[in-house]
């Protein structure tokens, strides 16, 4: 008996031992990503179908979670207007998210500090082939000579139309819009679409930044910008023939400055405009969902031939210290950055532009829905320079610039007071 029993107890013990062993060789590991882009309640795991920004996202990551058994992961979804606070209080609190979403122009405010990682030649150790990326985008990665990020996405403004609309106010051509080359023209087009009952232009500017991005464009078309390197550019007469450009629809009663976003599109969405600026990401979602003959166009140029429109990239940061921290969590992110970077052609169908060389060039990209209406526009895509305060100069440009639109502020005076606070946020 004592034998048996002495038996009995080495018996347990190595089934003991054994069994930690086999949990610990299937235990999954846990990653979170923190993303914004909205919700989607029955997302699925079949990135094919799903339409929509948040449902894609979802379902792509969801799709990698069910086909990735030893990786669990966990998705918050960020508030898109509080992202970059919460991170950096997460940052701060040593509690980041495992993978995060990122602008291209917030990466000076992270890598400036530290905390995310330079991920300089690892794409290709995980199989993705940094030579597959478009020169905007590596241009949008890149700052002090570190790469800071995954890429998701180039995004622009567009020209959002209402075919029924334009033809109805005269401007149409061949069945293609016709749009302005001159602000003078502008004008023009605007009288002719009131005359025909729509509103001209709709697009956000009270509670946001597409319009102030629209009047980006029209600085960047004449061969300025806002600032340049440490120097600001905002006191210029290229701002001003801007601001201009789009006071005197204002003033005619051809657009209104107190639409936000949702009051825009929707007016936009029921026919009542003929034209809405706001960007890719909605391309394919309009497409399914007005009732009219839907056109997307290039931002037009309205100085002399200079084309260019606002944009901005999306990308996946990880944090500086995950790679020594937690090996097996900075594997689990970089697998899923592949499947994601496998999936670009999935993203697209929100109608955000790929990254990839090799999807821009495939039938299947080509042949989504009015991307020949648009491609010019990967080829006319600017921003400014990179900021280590982008935001409060974001911010300060923009409230100020609407307060002039709108008439609550003086210009001259507004434009160089907006010029000498601009100094200390770049120094």
């Amino acid at each position: 008996m004592f034998i048996g029993g002495k038996m009995k107890k080495i018996l347990m013990m190595f089934s003991v031992f054994f069994s930690l062993i086999t949990f610990n060789a299937y235990a999954a590991t846990d990653i979170t990503v923190a993303r914004f882009f909205g919700d989607c309640e029955d997302a699925g795991n079949d990135p094919t179908t799903t339409t929509g920004e948040a449902c894609i996202i979802a379902s792509i990551i969801n799709a990698f979670d069910a086909q990735n058994p030893d990786i669990n992961v966990t998705q918050e979804v960020l508030d898109w207007g509080m992202t970059y606070e919460i991170l950096q209080t997460r940052y701060a609190d040593k509690n980041a998210p495992d993978l995060h979403i990122m602008h291209r122009h917030r990466i000076p405010q992270f890598a400036g500090i530290g905390v995310i990682a330079d991920l300089s030649g690892e794409l290709e150790a995980y199989g993705m082939d940094s030579g597959d990326i478009v020169p905007a985008m590596m241009d949008a990665l890149t700052w002090n000579g570190g790469m800071w990020g995954i890429p998701l996405d180039i995004h622009a403004n567009l020209m959002h139309t209402n075919m029924d609309a334009m033809s109805a106010a005269g401007l149409v051509k061949n069945g293609k819009p016709v749009y302005p080359t001159s602000s003078d023209e502008m004008l023009q087009q605007a009288k002719a679409c009131k005359d025909a009952g729509y509103e001209y232009m709709s697009f956000q500017m009270s509670d946001g930044f597409l319009g102030i991005r629209a009047l980006y464009a029209l600085v960047w078309q004449q061969g300025s910008n806002l600032f340049d390197g440490k120097k600001p550019t905002i006191d210029t007469p290229e701002v001003r023939n801007a601001i201009n450009a789009f006071k005197q629809l204002i003033d005619a009663g051809y657009i209104n400055p107190g639409y936000g976003y949702g009051d825009a599109q929707k007016m936009w969405m029921d026919g009542g405009a003929c034209i809405l600026i706001n960007g890719t990401w909605v391309v394919d979602y309009y497409g399914d969902n007005v009732d009219f003959e839907y056109y997307v166009g290039n931002f037009p140029s309205l100085f002399g031939g200079n084309s260019a429109t606002w944009a901005d990239s999306h990308m996946w940061s990880v944090p500086a210290d995950l790679k020594s921290r937690d090996p097996a969590k900075y594997e689990a992110v970089m697998k899923l950055n592949k499947f994601m970077w496998d999936n670009s052609i999935n993203w697209s169908r929100t109608g955000h532009m790929s990254y990839r060389a090799s999807v821009i060039a495939s039938d299947e990209y080509k042949n989504l829905p009015h991307r020949d209406e648009y491609a010019e526009t990967a080829n006319i895509m600017a921003d400014t320079p990179h900021a280590e305060k982008y935001g409060a100069i974001q911010d300060l440009i923009g409230n100020n610039l609407i307060a002039i639109l709108t008439g609550n502020k003086e210009m001259d005076a507004t434009l160089k007071d907006v010029q000498n606070k601009m100094k200390k946020l770049l120094r």
